[in-house]
């Protein structure tokens, strides 16, 4: 939970934000959802597409496991980030290009902050996932054709990686780079 207090806006509203920001809407359900059948499903797809079977309760350990694992890994990157609720709004200043006037910069550069800086590690992820589609396409060229399954795997992360970021990067970039001023005060004449 966020509770920040840096005397101009009070605590309070920080610690409203942050209760809101725990609750998940239908798209972050669905993402959820969505993690755990992949989790589930994935090793049954490497299982019957790959050249060697895997016994059975390999794969419905893995598929239990897996399908646990990645939403709960999903939630803690969550929370970690402040709740669902913050990274989503953080993800919608940086669309927009813009803070609401009432957010202060201590809580709003930290978060677009990491925000850029989960969009570099995905970038990081993609060229990564790209050079292993190469490596994997090549091996599977020259000794097992059944291999193809695995290079379209990494390719198919490879794309998914780099299409995340369209220009997040550089938006958050520009948006941290924007100086808000504080209101000014009219001039007084006497």
């Amino acid at each position: 939970m966020i509770d920040v207090d840096d005397g101009t806006t009070g605590g309070a509203r920080e610690r409203e934000t942050a209760d809101e920001d725990d609750r998940l809407d239908p798209a972050g359900w669905w993402q959820l959802a969505g993690l755990a059948v992949l989790g589930a499903v994935l090793p049954l797809a490497v299982s019957g597409l790959g050249t060697r079977p895997l016994p059975w309760f390999v794969v419905v350990g893995m598929a239990i496991v897996l399908a646990v694992v990645l939403p709960v890994a999903q939630l803690r990157t969550w929370w970690s980030r402040g709740g669902f609720g913050a990274v989503r709004a953080t993800r919608g200043w940086v669309r927009a290009g813009r803070v609401p006037d009432d957010v202060p910069d201590a809580l709003w550069r930290p978060r677009v902050r990491q925000f850029a800086a989960d969009l570099l590690r995905r970038r990081i992820s993609a060229w990564v996932s790209a050079a292993l589609a190469v490596l994997w396409g090549v091996l599977a060229v020259t000794d097992q054709p059944g291999e193809w399954v695995i290079v379209a795997v990494w390719a198919v992360l490879a794309v998914t990686n780099s299409l995340r970021d369209r220009g997040g990067r550089a938006a958050s970039d520009r948006l941290l780079a924007s100086a808000r001023r504080p209101a000014t005060l009219p001039a007084v004449t006497d």
